[in-house]
């Protein structure tokens, strides 16, 4: 499915693989739920599979990592760039000071075999054939992209990032040298790296990223994630160059440069599209002619040779590229890339086994599960430390049933997460109690949400409801277009049918997807969703402050349009302390109340896996530039994704 970009996310629908019934295994079938793009009712509860919903929000994305053990650590003593002690995570601006886990275990049952670095020395050459299964939309300049995790995956071999999150959890200069910010973090001073140029030749300088950012400020989808930055009086981002690799942005309440706040981490936001950072010179041919945007020109390690959207995106080499790796070997180490579009994770598996691809990720538990008895075969590598959650999102502006607490958590108590987990991820996924996975900043294994069936309790809170508002509760349940995700669908209806609710479902095409949810369209109500992986609170903020929300028929990266001045109060709080404790107990003030008021629907936490061919070599290989020692984190608050700067194809294999 279509996912929306900014470096700000995740969440969507994707298909798991289907689990064959027997009769027993349905109760009253009466009509199932047929593939298509019709409204279906479903009154009875046969057992199906879960496709979860899944968009890949980019731009402020979300890492989040498997076991309650976040510590904390005291800020930075000194505010030299690089040092910098914040956590991983490609969000706009999470706080300083947290100190997330590094456990890298499953998220639910333990993987058979992971892959390992390799002994060998890598070979240069040869050209790699990857999938994904979305198409980003507005290619590609990074002011509009629609971005989710492949389409960051394809945009980082052509663009660099400003910074990046290492796999030490903290963030790391790349593009940049180093920042340095005054005393209360409301300036930011970054220095740019010599000599690196963009492959149409112009310079990669202050000139050139104060474009870049100016364009993104100003762009429909991303200007949301500037509100905190200071603006001219014109209502353009402020970006002030001190000479030509130097320039230093300003914070300010809703981005009055008069009203300066503290944003201890506001470098985390540049690891995200945000910080992908394109050639001026394109970026006004593309303003003249705007079908030059699908001829991306940047500093990456590669350079797009063809661009058919919706089938395959082909890069060469970059062979001027500006880093070399340990051994002083000039990257990148392949030909090429050819990435392909494969919208169907199992086709995606089935592509792998036949050979006509060598690596894909996917986050269907079913596909992973099935490729842990393959691992002898295909390799896989398992991200977990990032997880987003699998739920049901509501689009709460909407009058109706939905608007009511009662109602939400109804539906929620309705819901047998094993069963549910059991039937549609091969019982690898933890079931969830809220959008705070396992090591973010603010989970709690008690939350006082219940993950439990309760269908008496649901009964009950559905009476009161009646009560008050007689008549039948019915509203609309999206998903995108395949049969697993109609499956599901049929699942979830016949829990809510059980406590007299009775739902229709109406599949959308998945290029649509999220599109619906940003505006919110009439189709959107609650949508299969998967979202809100990070590591702080402040990873979510542009994901649930109030004054990201937009009206139904507006632009709203608050995609469920939650309003809720206590959680605003505590994303506030989290977002300018720099004192770990207050960001603790404000993040787990959140998780409460989210969890009291049923704004969402968790169901389970997601994994992600990347099998691949045995040639395919230098996972995890990718080093910062900035001489640290440290590598890239794939998956860097886009889980799913991995770095290609140090892929490459053992000819022995």
């Amino acid at each position: 499915m279509t996912k929306v970009p900014v470096s700000l996310w995740r969440g969507s629908q994707k298909p798991d693989k289907t689990v064959s019934r027997t009769p027993s295994d349905r109760t009253n079938d009466k009509g199932g739920v047929s593939v298509g793009t019709t409204k279906r009712t479903a009154k009875s509860r046969p057992g199906v599979v879960l496709g979860a919903a899944a968009v890949s929000l980019a731009l402020i994305a979300g890492a989040c990592s498997k076991k309650d053990d976040s510590t904390t650590a005291k800020p930075p003593a000194s505010s030299t760039a690089g040092s910098t002690a914040s956590t991983a995570s490609s969000t706009a601006s999470s706080p300083v000071g947290t100190n997330p886990s590094t456990d890298t275990s499953v998220v639910g049952t333990t993987p058979a075999t992971a892959t390992t670095v390799p002994a060998k020395d890598p070979v240069k050459g040869g050209t790699l054939l990857v999938s994904g299964d979305a198409e980003v939309a507005n290619a590609w300049t990074p002011a509009a992209m629609q971005c989710d995790s492949y389409c960051q995956q394809r945009a980082r071999t052509f663009f660099d990032p400003l910074v990046a999150i290492g796999s030490d959890n903290k963030v790391h200069p790349y593009l940049v040298e180093s920042w340095k910010p005054n005393a209360d973090f409301s300036a930011w001073t970054f220095t740019l790296r010599k000599g690196i140029t963009f492959t149409d030749g112009t310079p990669v300088d202050a000139a050139a990223v104060s474009r870049n950012l100016k364009d993104s400020a100003a762009g429909l989808l991303l200007a949301k994630a500037f509100l905190s930055v200071a603006k001219e009086a014109d209502g353009s981002l402020l970006v002030e160059i001190k000479d030509p690799l130097t320039f230093t942005l300003y914070t300010g309440k809703n981005g009055d440069k008069n009203s300066p706040i503290s944003l201890p981490d506001l470098p985390r936001g540049l690891a995200g599209q945000l910080g992908l950072i394109a050639s001026p010179k394109w970026l006004d041919e593309v303003k003249l002619d705007p079908a030059k945007a699908t001829q991306p020109v940047g500093s990456g390690p590669f350079t797009v040779a063809s661009y058919a959207p919706g089938d395959k995106l082909v890069v060469k080499r970059n062979p001027s590229y500006w880093q070399k790796d340990a051994k002083s070997n000039q990257l990148p180490y392949l030909d090429g890339i050819e990435f392909r579009v494969i919208e169907d994770s199992e086709n995606e598996g089935k592509a792998l086994q036949s050979g006509d691809i060598d690596v894909f990720s996917t986050s269907t538990a079913v596909v992973i599960s099935d490729f842990r008895s393959k691992t002898d075969q295909f390799p896989m590598i398992e991200q977990s430390k990032f997880t987003e959650t699998n739920y049901l999102l509501i689009d709460l502006e909407k009058t109706g049933p939905l608007s009511d607490r009662r109602v939400r958590c109804a539906l929620s108590m309705a819901i047998n997460r094993k069963e549910l987990g059991d039937a549609t991820t091969a019982g690898i996924l933890q079931p969830a109690n809220g959008l705070f996975s396992p090591g973010q900043q603010g989970y709690l294994a008690d939350n006082g949400f219940s993950t439990e069936q309760n269908v008496d309790g649901a009964k009950k809170l559905i009476a009161e409801y009646q009560a008050e508002h007689p008549g039948p509760i019915t509203f609309v349940y999206g998903t995108t277009n395949t049969q697993i995700n109609a499956q599901s669908a049929e699942l979830l209806l016949g829990y809510w049918s059980a406590i007299g609710v009775n739902a229709t479902v109406q599949q959308i095409p998945q290029d649509a997807f999220i599109t619906t949810a940003l505006f919110g369209k009439p189709e959107f109500q609650m949508f299969g969703w998967r979202q809100h992986g990070g590591t702080t609170v402040n990873d979510q903020y542009i994901w649930w402050h109030s004054s990201i929300a937009g009206k139904d028929g507006e632009l709203s990266l608050n995609f469920a349009r939650l309003r809720d001045p206590e959680i605003d109060k505590n994303l506030d709080l989290a977002r300018t302390s720099s004192d770990p404790a207050e960001q603790q107990k404000a993040a787990e003030d959140i998780n409460r109340r989210m969890a009291s008021q049923c704004y969402s629907i968790p169901t389970a936490w997601t994994l992600w896996g990347t099998p691949h061919k045995k040639k395919v070599q230098g996972f995890n290989t990718t080093q910062m530039p900035d001489g640290s020692g440290t590598t890239t984190q794939d998956g860097a608050g886009f889980p799913g994704q991995f770095w290609m700067n140090s892929i490459w194809i053992d000819p022995s294999a």
